[in-house]
């Protein structure tokens, strides 16, 4: 089974905003949501509940809790299995 890719969004001066959020977070919020990236690249749009949840439009969260410290992270699938 082919699996998702991940891409960031790029800025025109080719930053990645929330690529650089996610490596500012410590070490086990930061490892939650790259479990969690796996999860997705492995199942798309089946990943549901707890790691994935659709808000609205196509538009879909990632919620990592780790302590009282809450990341959301949003994304949406492109074409093919971007």
């Amino acid at each position: 089974m082919d699996k998702y890719f991940i891409e960031f969004y790029t800025k025109e001066n080719y930053a990645e905003p929330a690529k650089d959020f996610i490596l500012t977070l410590d070490a086990k919020m930061k490892a939650k949501l790259l479990r969690i990236f796996d999860i997705l690249e492995e199942y798309g749009p089946g990943a549901r509940f707890p790691y994935s949840e659709h808000l609205d439009g196509g538009i879909f969260e990632i919620r990592a809790k780790h302590g009282s410290d809450i990341v959301r992270v949003l994304y949406f699938f492109s074409s093919g299995k971007r």
